[in-house]
């Protein structure tokens, strides 16, 4: 079965200004840097890495993981997209340090998908095969915010009720989503039980609109604007502080030094995954959905980030 979001790469311009950001500001962990990617995460994860900023000539969506529960499970996914006619590639090779054989797959709207099962770990020993810490018990080291671990990514799709044909398929449960009248608008699927670990909105083109990570609590997230305004970066705070109705969640919305937009995110609950979706109608989802409390939404908050469309032709990145 598939397990949770596991990474996400973006392209970006300037790895050197994208580390200033990533590391040095806000906090993630530099994991290491092969070719052009540089691999970092968040303190509270066992995963080696969780980002990957791959240089690149244009600023975009590489791809996202998705952890499977073993290996075997691979086989069964190239067999249920081979049957559906989506197209994917079996890849034993390790294209990213750690991470193992991979089943990529480009879905229907065009976003691109790693699933994988094996992926390195941190060293939590003291090299003698006793025990040394923990990753969050070193916080003397930790800087910035700092962030905890990724929660989701939000895609834009063309058509929600579409998308979600495919997701479902992979069997992935619905938490909450927005009914208009031509349809579905919004849909927040998962595989953990937060409220999810993808977002599907309607839009004119798929793109991405955010990588979510988590921080520690209401506190974290006012500690990343005020970060964020110290080093320099104040023109980065896109929209917010605030309260999303639709998850609970508290939110602050950042851009990179690419426009990579990154949602700051705390709070939000726990439901298993068989309970019946929570059903917003458009006019509700308008009024207090999307935003519970806060300062109103500004529209920049709606341009997207473009995908990748080399996909298949380079593999994980642009070496």
């Amino acid at each position: 079965m598939i397990l949770r979001l596991g990474h996400a790469e973006l392209f970006v311009t300037d790895l050197d200004k994208s580390r200033d950001f990533y590391v040095n500001v806000l906090g993630f962990i530099e994991a290491g840097k092969k070719g052009n990617s540089l691999y970092l995460r968040a303190i509270e994860e066992f995963d080696k890495y969780s980002l990957i900023l791959t240089q690149n000539s244009y600023a975009g969506m590489g791809h996202f993981g998705l952890r499977v529960s073993h290996p075997d499970y691979l086989h069964v996914l190239k067999k249920l997209h081979d049957e559906q006619g989506i197209k994917n590639e079996f890849i034993e090779d390790r294209l990213h340090p750690g991470l193992g054989a991979c089943l990529k797959v480009t879905e229907p709207n065009g976003h691109h998908i790693a699933f994988y099962h094996e992926m390195a770990q941190v060293d939590y020993t003291d090299g003698m095969g006793g025990m040394d810490a923990l990753p969050m018990r070193r916080s003397h080291l930790h800087r910035g915010v700092p962030p905890l671990k990724i929660d989701h990514v939000n895609l834009r799709v063309p058509n929600v009720d579409e998308a979600l044909k495919y997701w479902s398929s992979l069997d992935f449960s619905i938490s909450e989503y927005v009914e208009e009248d031509e349809g579905k608008f919004a849909a927040w699927v998962r595989r953990t039980t937060t409220t999810h670990d993808v977002a599907l909105v309607k839009a004119e083109k798929a793109a991405l609109h955010h990588v979510a990570y988590n921080v520690d609590g209401v506190l974290g997230v006012v500690k990343t604007a005020d970060l964020l305004a110290d080093a320099g970066y104040r023109d980065s705070i896109e929209y917010g502080p605030g309260r999303h109705g639709v998850s609970n969640a508290f939110f602050l919305y950042i851009r990179d030094p690419d426009g990579h937009r990154i949602e700051i995110y705390s709070g939000d609950y726990h439901r298993d995954l068989d309970h019946a979706p929570i059903k917003w109608s458009k006019e509700d989802y308008d009024k207090k959905g999307r935003l519970w409390w806060g300062a109103a939404v500004p529209e920049r908050f709606f341009e997207t980030t473009p995908l990748n469309k080399e996909w298949m032709k380079v593999g994980f990145s642009i070496r």
